[in-house]
């Protein structure tokens, strides 16, 4: 009989904390994890998290559960775990998005799962798979979406469910996307997803929540949308280095609301790439662990409420990318493709020649073979590390010319196995999910970090009814070609013109690189004494003449920098790495 145990409430805690859940041996639930359970003579479902679930919805759930109709359980409104059970299997699933992962591991001939990937780490005493962190570094979490930083311990996919009870755990697809013709269709059933998400929230906590108002139209379409079966208590960010029109339209959102908006004002303290050895350690490598002084600072006024809507997912359910350009011509789709390529060039005063070139190489080469190209550059250390200026499959940064000779062999390995692993897909579906997986797992690994704020912060854009209404609109639908998040407009008309107009946004990289300027020094330690480097996988001094290089409005590999600090932070804060220096 396999042994397993779930944890819920930010930050997650053993169950044995807790209490275990009746009827479902071995099962137990976190402090501070809310619960609807149900039982019947022939099924018993638990959903854990915030779920909207009406009387009616229970008989219909134990239904699906009896039948195995799993994915039907994940259609409630709201983000949640489930954990059911029938005669013949018991079966546990996240969320679409990954902010509610499962993680399960084999010890001996049990299949042990939990919502705690260290939790697992510690029980199979496995460290950090450092080649992996590595790959991660240079090449994204993408293409290895069931694994973690750990030895041994995996995750389910979103989208995915682990089914158990029979000789081997299987993956089921809950994915459930209905297809519609287009954005004009599809608008109306997106609009109604969003804003169940957030009205059963905000009357769930009797009317009160924080909200970031940040000026974007995600943010700003929550707090609307929120305020007008509520209040919000509205915060946001700003330092002399931040967007001042970002800023501009944040006051003008909370004035069309009729609130007060917070401004949090930064100074030297706050410069990203500050960290604090007495912040909380987060599961895996967080973007947030090094803005934490910014966190601490705007978020104050909203610290101890009930609830704290945030944009996070929007710029991947509201939109999509290039990747659009290289399905069309997988589609068969060139003429159409080109048209849209060469008037996208032109408007930004671009090679057309330059980016139809590389669309039309990622559709001809496809996932495997750019896996397969990725893993030979590693290798010979052919590689230039430049973004090609439009989508492609697989990117390697400028943090791979750091990388030893056995550090790039070993990156080379597991991207061949990823290849030999990965399956045809259109490009479009390819990078959606990819990027939603990538953007719930930032939110999940953040959650820790804002409750020692005492916020306790929750995300519609990642709801799995609010993502299926997005997803069924074709990827080329929702790519805005002359305006920005066409479906955030045609989804709630109520949102004002000079909001859903808005076709610029603020950038975060001159501050960016202020931050890298000024904690150099800290980052150079940290990266010099991080378990990359003394591991053998990462040569040091690339990457230390690299951040020495940063200076002025521009920064060589800001992006590389920022991500290979942050694993360096995450590893010196497990102990991974030596002592962790604070940022000063």
């Amino acid at each position: 009989m396999s042994e397993e145990w779930i944890t819920g409430g930010p930050p997650a805690r053993p169950w044995t904390e807790g209490r275990q859940l009746e009827g479902m041996p071995g099962v137990g639930v976190g402090p501070g994890c809310r619960v609807e359970a149900m039982a019947d003579e022939r099924a018993r479902v638990v959903l854990a998290g915030d779920v909207c679930l009406g009387r009616d919805r229970k008989a219909a759930l134990l239904d699906a559960a009896a039948d195995g109709r799993w994915a039907d359980l994940t259609r409630c409104p709201g983000s949640y775990w489930v954990v059911a059970q029938n005669s013949t299997n018991r079966f546990v699933c996240g969320d679409l998005a990954g902010f509610r992962t499962v993680f399960h591991t084999e010890i001996g001939a049990r299949t042990v799962w939990s919502t705690s990937a260290r939790e697992l780490a510690e029980l199979r005493q496995a460290g950090p798979d450092l080649a992996l962190v590595a790959a991660r570094v240079v090449a994204g979490s993408e293409h290895w979406p069931d694994r973690t930083v750990y030895e041994g311990v995996f995750g389910v996919p979103g989208g995915k469910g682990l089914l158990l009870g029979g000789p081997r755990p299987q993956l089921i697809d809950v994915t459930g996307i209905d297809p519609v013709a287009s954005l004009d269709e599809g608008a109306a059933a997106f609009g109604q997803a969003l804003e169940r998400s957030v009205h059963w929230r905000m009357r769930d906590v009797g009317g009160l929540a924080g909200a970031d108002v940040s000026g974007g139209l995600d943010s700003s379409a929550l707090a609307i949308t929120a305020a007008r079966v509520g209040k919000v208590r509205a915060v946001t960010y700003s330092d002399v280095y931040t967007s001042a029109e970002d800023l501009a339209f944040a006051r003008r959102v909370a004035e069309h609301i009729g609130v007060e908006l917070h401004v949090g004002w930064g100074g030297l303290e706050q410069l990203p790439f500050g960290w604090s050895s007495s912040q909380p350690v987060t599961e895996q490598p967080a973007a947030t662990s090094l803005t934490m002084g910014q966190h601490a600072l705007y978020l104050r006024p909203a610290a101890n409420l009930p609830v704290h809507f945030t944009g996070n997912g929007g710029d991947v359910v509201l939109d999509s990318c290039s990747a659009v350009w290289v399905a069309m011509v997988q589609a068969g789709e060139r003429r159409a493709a080109h048209r849209e390529v060469t008037n996208w060039a032109r408007a930004r005063n671009r090679s057309p020649r330059d980016l139809w070139a590389s669309v039309t190489r990622s559709a001809d080469i496809g996932v495997a073979g750019a896996l397969d190209e990725a893993a030979a550059q590693m290798e010979s250390g052919s590689f230039d590390g430049k973004r090609p200026g439009v989508w492609s499959w697989c990117h390697l940064g400028q943090s791979g010319r750091w990388l030893t000779p056995a550090g790039r062999h070993q990156v080379a390995a597991l991207l061949r196995g990823a290849a030999q692993a990965s399956t045809p897909e259109r490009a479009d579906v390819f990078e959606q999910h990819a990027s939603l997986r990538l953007v719930g797992a930032d939110a999940r690994d953040t959650a820790p970090l804002a409750a020692s704020l005492g916020i306790r912060q929750v995300h519609p854009y990642l709801d799995n009814e609010v993502v299926r209404a997005a997803f069924a609109i074709a990827p080329a639908e929702r790519h805005g070609v002359t305006s920005f998040k066409p479906l955030l407009g045609a989804a709630l008309p109520y949102l004002p013109w000079w909001l859903t107009s808005r076709t610029s946004k603020g950038s975060f990289s001159r501050q960016f690189i202020v931050g890298l300027v000024h904690h150099r020094k800290a980052i150079a330690h940290l990266i010099r004494s991080s378990a990359l480097a003394t591991g053998g996988l990462l040569d040091p001094e690339p990457a230390i003449a690299t951040l020495a290089s940063v200076q002025g409005a521009q920064a060589h590999a800001l992006y590389d920098l920022q991500r290979l600090t942050m694993v360096c932070q995450w590893l010196a804060s497990t102990g991974h790495s030596a002592p962790l220096e604070e940022a000063c």
